[in-house]
């Protein structure tokens, strides 16, 4: 009897390594895509976490500045309570207060009494840039004694008349030389002749700060009968 060995199966051996390296691209690529897509992600949010805070940081700084500079501003200047009309509230030509202006500095007095008892009160003068005429020279050399004189009036009569201490005050008179508006006008002349009634911060300031547009007059500079010049 002739009996038949039968030897066992053996696949080709380079088809076998072509297989299993196949299966390995696979698996790899598989398995490595999310994660690498992963990463690729955490970085990129990482990147604009960093760029925010960044942001956040400049702007930090930039309010910063900005205060510093309005506090300074504060701190020289004041909050503005109350800017007369030296038209409405004052005789022409003179320092002498209207009937207008009495009443006017009744509201402020009691302003500065009920939210201001302990503040410094700054009175500025200011005029247009009209010279001082010849009648009035007598009594008012240029326009820095009349703005002063001006000023001065108003702290005379909240002292005398409302009882505020006088160690209070602050008298500056800028004659016209920090104009709001333009003289070239008669509507900016009467603008810039003013008296502005401030007060300075205590130890922390409660105000952002004093703006040029806060400055004007308070009352209606084209209300009829208003006078002109001084």
């Amino acid at each position: 009897m002739t009996s038949v060995l039968r030897r066992p199966f053996a696949p080709h051996k380079p088809y076998v390594v072509l297989l299993l390296a196949a299966l390995l691209v696979v698996s790899a690529g598989c398995s490595g895509t999310p994660a690498t897509r992963d990463y690729d992600t955490r970085s990129d949010v990482s990147a604009e976490v960093e760029r925010l805070e960044d942001e956040n940081e400049a702007l930090r700084q930039d309010l910063i500045d900005a205060r510093r500079r309005a506090n300074s501003g504060v701190m020289r200047r004041g909050e503005t309570i109350e800017v007369l009309s030296t038209d409405l509230y004052f005789e022409s030509g003179s320092a002498q207060l209207t009937s207008e202006g009495v009443e006017k500095l009744k509201s402020v007095a009691g302003t500065l009494n009920r939210e201001y008892p302990d503040r410094i009160v700054r009175v500025e003068g200011y005029t247009d840039d009209q010279p001082i005429g010849d009648k009035l020279k007598s009594k008012f050399p240029s326009n820095w004694e009349l703005s002063t004189g001006r000023a001065a009036a108003v702290v005379r009569h909240l002292q005398w008349t409302h009882d505020i201490s006088p160690e209070r005050f602050e008298v500056v008179g800028f004659g016209p030389y920090q104009p709001i508006a333009t003289n070239e006008t008669a509507d900016g002349r009467r603008e810039n002749r003013r008296v502005r009634i401030a007060v300075l911060p205590g130890s922390e300031p409660d105000a952002i700060g004093s703006d040029r547009s806060l400055d004007r007059p308070s009352g209606s500079p084209g209300r009829p009968g208003a006078r002109k010049g001084f």
